[in-house]
């Protein structure tokens, strides 16, 4: 799960990094981790096939060679087991030159179809138990201190035939056999000792010069003491110890548990050791093949990953370049566009009919900026409707001093010729008017706007001559709420003129208000004659009159008043027929403040 924090710095990066960075992820490392697996497991069967092919050919050869020696081995065997070679070993000291000599030709005889065998054997010497030298084949002679060390090794390992390496007096290395003779007759008897050195370089080309194991590829002979017994490589000096004993206890080690390849560190280079163990002359044939060679095709297997990738990642910064180009150039036009609604241009409009979630944005962004646009015209519609009912106000007021002392010297007058009903009527028309030009607040209390009705009520009974009559209901805590002045006054109008003018019998108007639902409910109701649904929705939409002043403010203006000043859900709903009176039921909010 991705943590708060690590959302947090991820949303301070552009989308366009994000992209780049997960296609890169997405894409190069898997490449990557697949590369790499299949050069390791590549190279590990490269490796494995190598090895298998590289211990059967080293097993082959270590026989090849192992039967060479065992050949040298026989030819010795044969010699020291003949009955005049024996006989002649047990009395050496008391042979004359002639019986000597004839003892040589003897030797000779038996060495005589034995040629191939004898041309790459470079000594062949029997000595008699004291040293003394009883038989030379007479190609070069071994030097004494080889011989005198490899006697010492044979009396301290009683019986056992050992192979090892010797330098001749000419210079040549050669691998040395070296026997003890014992008396056929009595194997308690000792009578001397057979030598026959194998020139080294005859190994070289009768078994390493032909098999190929890869380039700078080596064979060397070792025994698991370190001697160095034969050698390919000019850094590895035959006849003596091999300098890196690691690399000898590895080799033992890795015989112990019957492991015949391993990687290991021969002169500084990285190779694959493969070997083959000679148990019965206790040496090892060993081949080291360079891991430069076995990683050759490998390594062109790597590059070619490593070009794979390369494509690869530049295709995928290409195809994450172009993807996220689509996505941040349409994302940095709607941007544009925001900070020019910002700056208070509101006429821009981006045009794009792409399928995805960002033309779907954009549609919508265009909608938002048209609905913007449209409540910013009926804002400004509504603005200069408020600013002409504010002039029409201004046009309809006149000097209130003039006015009222007017009214007053009338009423007076009127009051002193007891004409009472004249008095009345200009007492209610001047509060009307006080009403109207004095106070200039919105908002007054429902009780005010009651007097204001119960005012015009006087005035237009004086006209109708008390033919109707009004019935007025309220709940006690609704006379401090607030409403629009003059909301009623139009209705009440509507109702006498339009409701009640021209009726033969008494007419009744009922205004009751209430509590509904949270809102204040007015319900204006009269007995009159009604009207029908043409008549209804004229009175709906009729236009203000500015001729006529205050004298018809008209129905349709209280419905847009209220809704000016409290919105759609708030208004008038009537209710009406022909001959059933009319219903006009008033919504406003309850304001006690």
């Amino acid at each position: 799960m991705i943590s708060r924090g690590e959302r947090k710095l991820l949303r301070h990066s552009t989308i366009k990094n994000r992209l780049i960075v997960s296609f890169l992820v997405l894409s190069i490392l898997p490449l990557l981790s697949v590369g790499i697996f299949s050069y390791h497991k590549s190279s590990e069967a490269i490796r494995n096939k190598t090895s298998t092919y590289s211990v059967a050919l080293i097993d082959q050869l270590r026989k090849n060679i192992g039967s060479e020696m065992r050949s040298i081995e026989a030819l010795g065997n044969q010699i020291m087991m003949d009955k005049t070679v024996q006989a002649q070993l047990a009395n050496f000291d008391s042979l004359d030159s002639g019986e000597r000599w004839e003892i040589q030709m003897h030797i000779f005889q038996l060495l005589g179809d034995k040629f191939e065998l004898l041309n790459h054997i470079k000594a062949f010497q029997i000595l008699t138990e004291d040293g003394e030298i009883f038989f030379d084949l007479g190609y070069d002679s071994l030097k004494e201190s080889a011989m005198e060390g490899m006697m010492k090794r044979l009396r301290e390992e009683e019986g056992r035939d050992l192979w090892t390496y010797a330098l001749t007096n000419g210079g040549t290395h050669t691998i040395m056999s070296g026997k003890r003779i014992f008396s056929r007759t009595d194997w308690t008897q000792k009578l001397g000792y057979v030598f026959v050195a194998m020139e080294e370089h005859f190994i070289h080309q009768a078994f390493y010069r032909d098999v190929e194991l890869g380039e700078d590829a080596a064979f060397m002979i070792v025994t698991s003491e370190g001697l160095v017994l034969s050698s390919e490589n000019p850094q590895v000096p035959i006849g003596t110890r091999y300098a890196e004993q690691a690399f000898i206890d590895a080799l033992n080690a890795n015989q112990l548990e019957n492991k015949r390849s391993f990687r290991t560190t021969m002169l500084g280079n990285d190779v694959l050791a493969v070997y083959s163990y000679d148990i019965n002359y206790d040496w090892y044939l060993v081949a080291a093949i360079p891991f430069a060679y076995l990683n050759e095709e490998t390594s062109r297997i790597e590059e070619g990953i490593l070009l794979v990738s390369g494509i690869c990642l530049l295709l995928c910064i290409v195809m994450t370049l172009f993807i996220s180009s689509s996505i941040s150039t349409p994302l940095k036009r709607l941007i544009r566009r925001m900070n020019q609604i910002r700056a208070g241009n509101f006429n821009v409009h981006l045009q794009d009919d792409s399928k995805d979630e960002i033309g779907y944005l954009t549609r919508k962004f265009n909608e938002m900026i048209e609905r913007i646009r449209g409540l910013m015209g009926e804002s400004e519609e509504k603005q200069r409707m408020i600013r002409e009912r504010e002039l029409q106000m201004l046009q309809a007021q006149i000097n209130p001093h003039f006015l009222f002392n007017t009214l007053n010297s009338l009423k007076w007058t009127a009051h002193l010729s007891q004409a009472h009903s004249v008095s009345e009527g200009l007492g209610a028309l001047a509060e009307l008017l006080r009403s109207t030009i004095v106070n200039q607040k919105e908002m007054i209390g429902l009780r005010e706007e009651m007097s204001n009705v119960e005012n015009y009520i006087v005035i237009q009974k004086m006209r109708y001559a008390n033919a109707f009559k009004v019935t007025i209901e309220a709940e006690e805590d609704l006379w401090q709420c607030k409403v629009l002045k003059f909301i009623l006054q139009p209705i009440v109008e509507n109702a006498i003129i339009h409701g009640l003018e021209e009726i033969d019998y008494e007419g009744e108007i009922v205004i009751a208000c209430s509590k509904e639902g949270g809102d204040l409910q007015i319900v204006i109701q009269d007995n009159g004659k009604g009207m029908d649904e043409r008549q209804l929705g004229k009175l709906l939409q009729a236009k203000y009159d500015s001729e006529e002043r205050l004298a018809n403010i008209g129905v349709s203006n209280v419905q847009e008043r209220i809704r000016l000043n409290f919105g759609e859900k708030y208004g008038l709903r009537i209710e009406s027929e022909p001959g059933a009176g009319t219903k006009v039921t008033m919504k406003l909010p309850l304001i006690f403040q």
